[in-house]
């Protein structure tokens, strides 16, 4: 029977991780720029990936002024990138309440909901980061405010919005992640033929974008891979999942291997690699969909093993017909006092118990059922020949005259 394995549960928005989520950091303006200032070694470790001591330094702008919209908006990003979300929402909210108009802020609001998986109350900060000016600066906000709306869409599984936002946000500036993001919900789509292509030459100097990258392109070799699983191309299938181990190692693709297995026949190597997504995965949904799926494969095994179960009884039926017609007709031909003759008979009982005991066995365990059916006649046979040439070569008993 043909064995088709789905996954438990939506998987979350496949696109993985689409790349560092947009945070505006103020850069230096003209009237501070004295090198010395705190605000401006601020922005200096921020670049250099130092937060806590741009954290100190930001804090130490804000000292020295209060009303400081940039170096409040820094410090709030500082606490976004070290988690402190609780600690950047009111620094944020005061930069809008000294500047209404201040869009970075709008901006940076929304992705720290965003960190926090608030989607619904990260849209409409987000939206308003949408209608900033003319300016470098407002169309770099602008470009922001469009990806992480086309971030927040591809977590919701709107991949039609989510491929419209990116799209925009590449129009007004273009980035390496809102192109990993367009490509992605591309392949998030199905339209792997314009998608993977793009991922596949796009490159990035920065770390963190260039891991996020190989994250996406490993999920569309994974997207890939069920799209041609679907249509029946395992060989297809598989390549694919192999290519997304290639990207990064990752146990989507093995859950894929693990599938295409299964669509093969080949139960045990699908249900150990099933077990081992299982105990690998750090994700919660993907260990639920490994334990379905492993539930799945046990309850098909079943359904396929019934035609054994029958076959097995009605080979155990007939054995022991045989074995019981045999031991009779032993015990009907000799003197009970012949004690090789009920030696003979007893074993033959032993045997068919020890039988019964292994077809027992094969009735349970469907995968080596043919197995145990064969070490059941073996053995049962053996005993039966056994007594029938003994009793079948005992001499009439001589009648006197």
């Amino acid at each position: 029977m043909p064995m088709t394995m789905t996954l438990s549960g939506r998987l979350p928005a496949i696109v993985v991780l689409l790349a560092t989520l947009a945070v505006l950091v103020a850069t230096a303006g003209p009237a501070l720029a004295a090198t010395e200032h705190p605000y401006n070694q601020g922005c200096e470790a921020l670049a250099r990936g130092d937060v806590d001591k741009a954290t100190a330094l930001f804090q130490e702008a804000v000292k020295l002024d209060p009303s400081d919209t940039d170096a409040l908006n820094n410090l709030a990003v500082c606490h976004v990138m070290a988690g402190d979300y609780r600690e950047a929402l009111p620094l944020l909210q005061k930069v809008l309440r000294l500047n209404a108009r201040y869009r970075g802020a709008d901006l940076n609001i929304g992705a720290t909901y965003i960190f926090q998986d608030e989607l619904d109350r990260a849209k409409p900060p987000t939206e308003r980061a949408q209608s900033g000016g003319k300016t470098a600066a407002a169309k770099r906000v602008q470009a922001d405010a469009y990806y992480n709306l086309g971030l927040i869409a591809a977590r919701e599984g709107r991949f039609a919005d989510a491929h419209a936002a990116f799209q925009r946000s590449l129009e007004v500036v273009s980035t390496v992640s809102a192109r990993i993001g367009l490509a992605s919900s591309l392949c998030a789509l199905g339209d792997f033929n314009a998608g993977l292509p793009m991922l596949e030459q796009t490159e990035s100097a920065d770390e963190e974008t260039a891991v996020a990258l190989t994250a996406n392109l490993a999920a569309a070799y994974y997207q890939r891979g069920m799209a041609k699983m679907a249509d029946g191309d395992l060989a297809g299938a598989d390549e694919d999942f192999a290519r997304s181990d290639e990207a990064t190692a990752n146990d989507f693709a093995s859950l894929g291997h693990a599938l295409v297995d299964a669509e093969r026949g080949d139960t045990s190597a699908a249900a150990a690699l099933l077990d081992e997504v299982k105990a690998s995965s750090e994700s919660p949904a993907l260990q639920r969909a490994a334990e379905a799926n492993l539930d799945r494969l046990e309850a098909l095994a079943d359904e396929d093993s019934q035609w054994l179960k029958w076959l097995v009884l009605a080979a155990g039926a007939l054995l022991f017909a045989f074995q019981a017609y045999v031991l009779v007709d032993a015990l009907a031909a000799g003197p009970r006092r012949d004690g090789a003759i009920v030696w003979k008979v007893v074993v033959g009982i032993l045997a068919g118990l020890g039988a019964a005991v292994v077809l027992g066995l094969a009735f349970f365990d469907p995968f080596r059922g043919p197995l145990w059916v064969a070490l059941a006649l073996a053995v049962d046979l053996v005993v039966v020949v056994l007594v029938w040439r003994s009793t079948s070569a005992s001499p009439p008993a001589a009648q006197r005259a």
